[in-house]
């Protein structure tokens, strides 16, 4: 063999697979550098975890920086709407995750995301004195139903020459909630009529009343996604929040949980059943490239080019034995 080999192997691994039944999800912030994680060291460790596991609603509370860029003005008056929002007092929430309804049941609802804070001093800013500071930025996102054909993800680990794969349940987009938008849409309904003139004094205010809207679609295919994508949003809005405690990256206890759920816990490596492929080379390079065309005949392609080339190699092992029957028979 020739010393031309310019891809030589350095180092070699053996791989273990670790527990598939244990939960692993990857949350991604898209908006936010890799250098600047949500975590303590950078003063911004979440403050709360909330997740829907049935429809798959996933959202953080992630401290805001008043200190930098921050209007105190209208901090406050988000603040104030998210704490008279009638979401809030109901326990419910907004967005998708309350199924786009502003009284939407389900536990840890927009009163989550304000902080009370008295006697707040910063410097070159007006002191907000008592009111309600929004302090918390609500990220949120939601798991996509696995589906034939999605890759596969692993987390890996390495602990000397042994490497440990675990499977990823799922990878979550993270974007930001605009919580307080939604409830500063509710302050004119609840204070309409207050402070007018004299004119409209004395008159009572329109009573708020649910309207069910009707969506009749043009095709039976439409008309069964919209049904479906009601009745989501209706199992959104039922589902109560699953609240979990955040543990920071560098904490003693994240590192314990690290060890124990990303590293085969097996003392006996040598004994564990040996990976088996289920897929033959030929078939493997067929399912993961393009298409292959025979440039003889280009209608023929994938599955269809295989079974020719196993046919013609069947015919020439054929021509193979009668050649040699040939030459035994001219022998004799």
């Amino acid at each position: 063999m020739a010393k031309t080999d310019n891809d030589p192997i350095i180092a070699s691994y053996d791989v273990y697979l670790t527990e598939s039944e244990i939960s692993r999800y990857v949350l991604q912030y898209l908006d936010r550098p890799a250098g600047h994680a949500y975590d303590d060291r950078n003063g911004q460790k979440p403050t709360s975890f909330r997740f829907k596991p049935k429809t798959g609603l996933v959202e953080v509370d992630v401290p805001i920086n008043t200190r930098v860029n921050y209007d105190v003005s209208k901090g406050l008056r988000y603040g104030e709407a998210l704490k008279k929002s009638r979401s809030a007092r109901e326990g419910g929430a907004y967005g998708m995750a309350g199924g786009f309804s502003a009284g939407a049941g389900g536990g840890g609802g927009a009163a989550a995301k304000v902080k009370m804070e008295a006697d707040v001093e910063m410097s070159g800013m007006p002191d907000p004195g008592s009111g309600n500071l929004m302090r918390v930025q609500t990220l949120g996102g939601r798991i996509k139903n696995a589906e034939e054909g999605d890759p596969v993800y692993m987390l890996a680990a390495f602990r000397g020459k042994n490497l440990h794969l675990s499977p990823v349940s799922a990878v979550v987009q993270l974007h930001p909630q605009l919580h307080h938008l939604d409830a500063m849409d509710e302050m004119p309904k609840t204070g309409r009529g207050k402070g007018r003139k004299d004119e409209d004094d004395g008159r009572p205010e329109p009573e708020a009343r649910t309207i069910d809207v009707k969506i009749k679609a043009a095709e039976d295919g439409e008309a069964a996604m919209v049904a479906g994508n009601l009745d989501l949003l209706k199992k959104m809005q039922e589902e109560k929040w699953g609240k979990y405690e955040w543990v920071d990256a560098e904490t003693e206890e994240s590192w314990h949980i690290y060890e124990s759920y990303m590293m085969h816990q097996d003392e006996d490596l040598e004994g564990l059943p040996q990976l088996e492929s289920a897929i033959e080379s030929e078939d493997y390079l067929d399912k993961m490239s393009a298409p292959r065309i025979d440039p003889a005949r280009p209608e023929m392609t994938g599955w269809a080019m295989k079974q020719n080339r196993k046919k013609h190699g069947k015919q020439g092992e054929g021509n193979q034995d009668e050649g040699q029957d040939q030459d035994q028979t001219q022998g004799s």
